[in-house]
């Protein structure tokens, strides 16, 4: 059986395998280190210093590379840390089945033996957004805050499914196969050696198995988070996409409505939150409004570690500027947290 996607676009390009440890890399040597992990090694990439540190994880099929952008903003007043998650990148390839309980446990171990300290600040991107959520409900204790930027919710492959939606958006079970499509052309946004990253993401073996075996446990995945404790009081953000993917007639309409009423969902997550939408973005968030995403996190830093105090003094550390959002909902309880973003006043809802 062979199924479709509507939304993973990735080219069955070649057939480059790359079996052992010994083989060079096509992507050269890594930017960050190696960490074992049950015999597994994943890369992990960090810069900066300072409490608490910042975890990234990437949407289905994303690269470490490509947050750059949020990395380099966020360095200046935290330590961040993104990784490749197994079977992307430079990491080895995992264990089965690729579902958040597994990928958790694997990040999990990962912060341990890279001998990096909690809590952190949990930030994930679509499908990363099920395993910071994971994380942070199973371990409460090492999760100061949570980031989800425009993030996979736990009911969502069932609303998109149902009336009157009736919406396939993954496989209907763990079993079979996917079919593989063009790949979508490089988000201008990207780094040159982002961009190698991103190639070799659809060229290999490695991380197109991976992305099918994420694809075939999305279901899994999905009710792994659900059956999870709640999620505890914590600083919660989440960033939304302000431009549309789905047609521009009235199911197109009734999808994207869908996909805010989840997003709401999200930030309700926790009594401390705040949900923005990147008015200038669609689902790559990090790439089109990188400052965005840094403001987030930023907001959820200063939500821990100087509530209602001098908030501005980190979040002026993301740009300078922030425009091009809106506000959905703020109970961070930040003092002068909106004073660094310059907003079009036309465009803001409260």
């Amino acid at each position: 059986m062979r199924l479709k996607t509507l939304w993973l676009c990735v080219a069955l390009l070649g057939s480059s395998v790359w079996l052992c440890h010994a083989c060079a890399h096509p992507l050269g040597s890594p930017p960050g280190r190696l960490i074992d992990v049950a015999g597994t090694r994943l890369h992990l990439y960090c810069r900066g210093h300072g409490a608490p540190r910042v975890i990234l994880d990437t949407g289905l099929g994303g690269v470490s590379l490509e947050w750059l952008p949020v990395v380099e903003r966020v360095a200046h007043f935290a330590e961040v840390c993104v990784y490749d998650r197994a079977g992307y990148g430079w990491s080895d390839m995992g264990q089965f089945p690729r579902t958040t309980t597994h990928e958790v446990d694997e990040l999990h171990a990962l912060l341990i033996n890279a001998g990096l300290r909690g809590p952190f600040i949990l930030v994930g991107h679509s499908f990363g957004g099920y395993n910071a959520q994971l994380f942070a409900r199973r371990y409460p204790h090492l999760t100061a805050g949570l980031v989800l930027v425009d993030a996979s919710h736990p009911e969502q492959v069932e609303r998109f499914q149902a009336p009157p939606y009736n919406v396939r958006t993954v496989p209907m079970s763990r079993f079979g196969s996917v079919q593989f499509g063009d790949m979508p052309p490089f988000h201008v946004s990207l780094s040159a050696r982002a961009r190698l990253q991103m190639l070799y993401q659809y060229q290999n073996w490695k991380p197109r198995r991976t992305m099918s075996y994420e694809l075939l446990g999305f279901r899994d995945s999905e009710r792994q988070v659900r059956a999870a404790p709640a999620l505890s009081r914590m600083p919660l953000v989440v960033v939304t996409r302000g431009k549309r993917v789905w047609p521009a007639d009235a199911h197109g309409d009734q999808l994207e409505q869908l996909w805010l009423d989840l997003q709401r969902g999200l930030a309700q997550q926790s009594p401390r939150s705040a949900h923005l939408v990147a008015l200038d973005s669609g689902h790559q968030i990090h790439l089109e409004q990188p400052s965005v995403v840094a403001y987030a996190i930023a907001l959820a830093h200063d939500a821990v570690t100087a509530p209602r105090a001098t908030a501005v003094a980190t979040l002026q550390h993301v740009d300078g500027r922030v425009s091009s959002v809106i506000w959905l909902k703020d109970s961070l309880d930040v003092d002068d947290a909106r004073q660094v973003m310059a907003l079009d006043d036309s465009r803001l809802q409260q």
